[in-house]
């Protein structure tokens, strides 16, 4: 089980490529535009990465790859640089076979 939650996580990337107030407008943008929030982002990724292409253009490659990264590393999986996509496919299969 990972010790931080996926918003803490999503926010935490964002933050790093923008400081706060970035961070902060990227995702009212998100909410607002795409309905999704930080804690959608397994559930919604394909979404998600819509969102970022949106926001960041060619530039969302690096905030990707570092949000997988991270939930790869919180997750205690590999990551592959499958994208985002592939690994939150992953993830939630995984969470499922550790619930039962």
């Amino acid at each position: 089980m990972p010790k931080k939650s996926l918003k803490d996580i999503v926010e935490e990337t964002l933050t790093k490529f923008g400081g706060e107030p970035v961070k902060d407008a990227v995702l009212f943008h998100m909410n607002r535009r795409y309905k999704v929030r930080p804690e959608d982002v397994l559930s919604k990724a394909e979404l998600f990465i819509e969102a970022l292409k949106d926001i960041y253009g060619p530039f969302e490659a690096p905030i990707e790859k570092e949000l997988c990264n991270r939930l790869a590393k919180e997750y205690g999986i590999k990551y592959n640089n499958e994208g985002l996509v592939c690994l939150a496919k992953r993830i939630k299969e995984n969470q499922k076979l550790i619930q039962g």
